[in-house]
């Protein structure tokens, strides 16, 4: 379960910040950010952590708190500023596909839910301009925190399953990732106040 109180400052281990295919800008002040009820969650040590820059929200990771060091007491919430964050952008509700988290996927694996290849949902921006997004998954296990997208709903060349959005696990990726897709206009609507209440 996991144990890090929303607003605990953290630093990733070096040697995970050394495979991370997105890490967070250096010299950002990293942040646990993550949702109450992730405290509540058996056999998980699934965190969020968010990196500031001046103030401002520049990166997200969806880790485990064994790869986080805590640095200091907790202070502040974080997650209003990622609140305010996500549902904004120009690149609102593209997919994109970023490949692995990690830059060194042959080494094996490092306790990263949604790592590998998958599409992502951009769910939001950072106040330098990169992507929030959230990871689809097959629809097999539907939270209040997974929104459901139909197979129709999702515009993409060999979509066609029904997915949920995995809203736990935001990450930051580069704004130069060209889109794969969108989500159609019906559905916005509702992911936009699925991913605010959430956020």
């Amino acid at each position: 379960m996991a144990n890090l109180a929303p607003g605990t400052g953290v630093r990733l281990r070096a040697e995970v910040l050394r495979r991370l295919s997105f890490p967070p800008p250096d010299g950002a002040d990293l942040i646990i950010a993550v949702h109450e009820a992730g405290l509540k969650a058996p056999r998980s040590l699934a965190t969020q952590v968010v990196g500031l820059v001046a103030g401002d929200l520049e990166w997200a990771g969806a880790l485990s708190e064994r790869h986080v060091e805590v640095q200091s007491e907790p202070g502040g919430d974080p997650r209003q500023l990622v609140g305010e964050a996500v549902g904004t952008g120009r690149r609102l509700w593209e997919i994109v596909w970023p490949g692995d988290l990690l830059r060194d996927a042959e080494r094996g694996p490092l306790d990263l839910v949604y790592r590998g290849e998958r599409p992502w949902v951009v769910v939001g921006e950072t106040s330098a301009g990169d992507l929030l997004a959230a990871p689809l998954n097959d629809a097999t296990n539907p939270k209040w925190y997974t929104p459901l997208l139909e197979r129709d709903e999702i515009v993409m060349r060999g979509s066609h399953k029904d997915v949920q959005l995995e809203l736990a696990h935001l990450w930051t990726l580069p704004s130069s990732l060209a889109a794969v897709g969108d989500i159609t206009e019906v559905a916005q609507a509702r992911l936009l106040e699925a991913v605010r209440g959430y956020f």
